[in-house]
């Protein structure tokens, strides 16, 4: 930047207040930094002007866009238009330089143009862009007859030919911005501009209430309600200021990391905050957020509903209620005077059942007072039967909108009002808990309605469908105390008991709600190979009938939750527990003695598969094998590992003829590939002799060269040898595959020879700018330590923020420990990566001692905050 002394008065005066309003901004003063900024900078214009002097030609000067709109944000835009009545003069260019060149030396960011009115018509006719800023204009300075004419033609030349073209060019820009920036009122990382519910929401509303006024057609929305409108949008405008101070940048995305200190500027924490009060404190900001936007998209919607959608009254559907009437605007009621709120529901009902919306007007009568109505719908069993009934129906999401928007299903259920914004400071679940709870509800609607594929099978088998909507209802309510499903089963149970749900499925509901979360926990961090694990989920669960309840509630509420919960890997583990379960539940519990014989005919297979072999190494090996690896895997499969093994060892052999002559060791290990059970993953199979750290190596060498590991299976033979069986992603890059295994093999070699620093090359990957990591919220570790879960290992469970290589350094604290892996599971828990680890002493033993535990989980907390 140049010394002051080039600048110009007004520039310096600009300069110097615009430090001290970030200043005061970055202390936490928000709140009118956009109002002020904008008069900062409005200040500078109409002084700069004069500064430049008196000029030959008429003009004005004008703010547009945001500028325009009075919101200047600290990475805003400050977009200005110098206007001219018919032509523009010689000297303008000259003009617009010495207005603008100070704030380019000041480093603004502007867009700027220099037009005629005609002009201004012209390119609002053509490009809806060019009308949106326009509807901004504002004048700063110049003169007023100038204005005047532009404001005249634009709101008879354009606003009233070209209002509904620009209606119809926003409502598709709405769908490019769906699919760029996604719906914003319901991201953990809302884009605060342009993601649905964000800033242009609630600009298209007042640019579309003045097209509406130029075109003489009566308004949506009263006075009080965009005056709401502007207090949210205000709310949003503060937010994004405080963003791009806690980004130091323009940025619209609240990105995890950013979370807290806009946050904390926004009010809803303290510096000296404890961790623990941030996140709340992120979680309060977020819900606030949330709200604001949600009303703001709702808006929106209704505006281009009711006046911008062409709808023949032809097609209209007849509605049999003799209180509704269909309209182009949506569902009205005839009489609005004499609506009880058995009308209200059952508007809501057909709603439901045809997709079309109740009018912004019929939703109003029940939103001023939503109490009187739900006082007369309070523990009444049609009320119930009526909301499952809205649940089920093929346009339940659309009627559903409008039982929320209008509060009626807050007020009806205050247990579901308190959790309904709730949001949880993780990337797990992608949704606030009132939407997560209604996404839940219309899958579940959907695999029943189905019938066909492989949930709707199932739902098709459920005898009490309407409790298996009920259920996905209730099943996060009880969010905010510290066991939710318990809370939620006892809220569910005392809920449908007075609304008078019968006995048999208000149970039926509470276990569902109770134990919500034993399918997923199980089958993402337990051993499914260990009998016990079966057995225990079917003691739960008692019958088929309920498995199949239970694991249609557990998809609808995983695939609702998010891709880290819902996955075509969970999926597999989600349907590899269920089907040990149904048959154990079919079939009778396995006997010790059956145990005992299909280990036998394991055995003999193998030696079957395994005929080309040496029958002696093949013997030996089978007696070297843990019982774990013959009751857990198909003899096949057991066979190829004898294989690798032959190879291995026949290796390992050769090496040491040639160690005898000088070479040295060179660290030998096999690694075999197959394809996953599972689509685009990979099975790697990693045979080597032990040695201390060994899986940590193989881990570690599997994330430096960019693959996710989803799941380790560890044997360890009697005999010294290691069978790690990891199933990888696959690789990006599948043309290269052979040489990507080899490259892994020699950096397993070096690694084990001590050539090479797998935790420095995973710190360098990790910081390199070319690798793109997770991006989630910084979150405290957790670390737990249970013997109760296995009857043959002690189960760790760490989880902490995901990053290049966790799995490398969880593994080697192990190692530094003494500490065996016999099983490694990655799953999430509490919106954390997670590795959930079986392990046993170096000696063979649970880890029981209660100082070496604590030594275990301390050494783990440590290595999992190094990120």
């Amino acid at each position: 930047m140049p010394p002051d002394i080039h600048l110009p008065p007004s520039a310096i005066t600009l300069k110097e207040m615009k430090a001290d309003l970030w200043r005061r901004a970055e202390k936490g003063s928000v709140g009118g930094f956009a109002w002020e900024y904008t008069h900062l900078v409005d200040q500078y214009f109409g002084q700069r002007v004069q500064e430049i002097g008196p000029q030959k030609f008429s003009f004005v000067l004008v703010a547009v866009g945001g500028y325009g709109r009075g919101r200047l944000c600290p990475g805003s835009d400050v977009d200005i238009l110098v206007l001219f009545k018919r032509r523009i003069p010689s000297g303008a260019d000259v003009f617009v330089q010495k207005l603008l060149f100070p704030l380019w030396d000041l480093g603004f960011d502007l867009g700027h143009g220099v037009r005629t009115v005609a002009d201004c018509t012209s390119l609002a006719k053509k490009n809806f862009q060019v009308l949106a800023s326009l509807m901004d204009a504002r004048p700063l300075a110049g003169d007023a007859a100038v204005f005047e004419s532009f404001r005249a033609t634009f709101n008879t030349k354009v606003l009233k030919n070209a209002g509904r073209t620009f209606a119809e060019s926003l409502r598709e820009h709405n769908e490019t911005r769906l699919a760029q920036y996604g719906d914003a009122s319901g991201m953990l990382e809302p884009e605060l501009k342009n993601g649905l519910g964000g800033l242009r929401d609630g600009q298209q509303v007042v640019w579309l209430s003045r097209v509406l006024e130029a075109l003489e057609i009566a308004p949506v929305f009263l006075p009080e309600e965009l005056n709401r409108l502007r207090d949210d949008q205000a709310f949003l405008n503060r937010v994004r200021t405080a963003l791009h101070l806690a980004a130091g940048r323009k940025n619209d995305r609240l990105f995890f990391d950013l979370q807290p200190a806009t946050s904390q500027l926004m009010g809803f924490s303290s510096v000296k905050a404890s961790p623990e009060d941030r996140g709340r404190g992120v979680e309060f900001f977020l819900s606030r957020l949330h709200q604001a936007m949600t009303r703001i998209k709702t808006m929106r919607k209704a505006l281009f509903q009711e006046r911008f959608v062409n709808s023949d009254p032809r097609s209209l559907p007849v509605v049999a209620l003799p209180s509704v009437q269909a309209t182009p605007e949506g569902l009205c009621f005839k009489e609005p005077a004499k609506v009880t709120a058995d009308i209200v529901l059952e508007a809501f009902l057909e709603s439901a059942r045809i997709g079309i919306p109740l009018t912004w007007g019929a939703r109003r009568l029940v939103r001023n007072n939503p109490g009187r109505f739900a006082a007369r719908l309070i523990d009444r069993s049609e009320t119930l039967s009526s909301l499952v009934s809205i649940f089920r129906a093929p346009h339940g999401s659309v009627a559903c909108e409008g039982l929320l928007e209008t509060r009626l299903l807050p007020a009806i259920f205050p247990e579901f009002g308190d959790v309904e914004f709730l949001i949880q400071f993780n990337d797990y679940h992608v949704h606030p808990v009132g939407r997560h709870t209604m996404n839940t509800v219309s899958l579940l609607a959907g695999f029943v309605a189905d019938g066909t594929g492989w949930a709707g099978e199932m739902a098709s088998r459920v005898k009490d469908t309407d409790g298996l909507v009920l259920a996905g209802f209730f099943h996060d309510l009880g969010k905010g105390e510290p066991n939710h499903s318990l809370a939620g089963a006892a809220l569910a149970r005392d809920v449908l008991e007075r609304y008078g749900c019968n006995a048999a499925r208000t149970d039926e509901v509470a276990f569902l709600v109770e134990h919500h979360l034993l399918l997923p926990k199980t089958a993402t961090r337990r051993d499914l190979s260990d009998e016990r694990v079966a057995a225990e989920v079917a003691a739960t669960v008692g019958s088929v009938q309920r498995l199949d309840m239970l694991q249609l509630l557990s998809l609808a509420d995983s695939m609702a939750t998010g891709p880290r919960a819902w996955n075509s890997w969970t999926q597999s583990l989600f349907s590899e527990l269920y089907f040990k379960v149904a048959n154990l539940l079919q079939h009778g519990p396995f006997a010790r003695p059956d145990a005992a014989r299909r280990l036998n005919e394991t055995r003999q297979k193998v030696l079957e598969v395994t005929s080309g072999l040496d029958a002696e190494f093949v013997a030996a090996a089978v007696d070297a094998m843990p019982t774990r690896a013959l009751l857990a895997l198909e003899p096949a499969v057991l066979g190829a590992h004898i294989s690798q093994v032959k190879e291995l060892w026949d290796m390992v052999a050769a090496e040491r003829v040639r160690a005898l002559s000088g070479e040295g060791d060179k660290g030998i290990n096999s690694i075999k590939t197959a394809p996953g059970r599972v689509a685009l993953t990979t099975e790697l199979t990693m045979a080597a002799v032990d040695q201390p750290g060994l899986f940590a190596i193989m881990a570690g060498a599997i994330s430096l060269h960019g693959l996710n590991i989803l799941a380790a299976d560890i044997f360890t033979w009697k005999d010294g040898t290691v069978v790690d069986v990891f199933t990888v992603n696959e690789p990006k890059e599948r043309v290269y595959t052979e040489e990507l295994w080899l490259r892994i093999s020699r950096t397993i070699s070096r690694a084990m020879i001590g050539e090479l620093d797998l935790a420095a090359r995973l710190e360098a990957r990790r910081n390199s700018p070319l690798v793109i990591g997770r991006n989630g919220p910084k979150l405290a570790p957790l670390v737990s330590v249970s013997n109760a879960t296995s009857d043959f290992h002690t189960v760790i469970e760490v989880a902490a923020t995901d990053r290049i290589g966790f799995l490398f350094d969880m593994a080697r604290t192990l190692a530094e420990c003494d500490i065996s892996i016999r099983l490694a599971k990655i799953t999430t828990i509490k919106g954390r990566a997670a590795d959930v680890f079986h392990v046993l002493t170096n000696d063979g033993q649970r880890l029981l001692d209660e100082n070496r535990i604590e030594t275990v989980k301390k050494a783990l907390l440590a290595a999992a905050a190094c990120s």
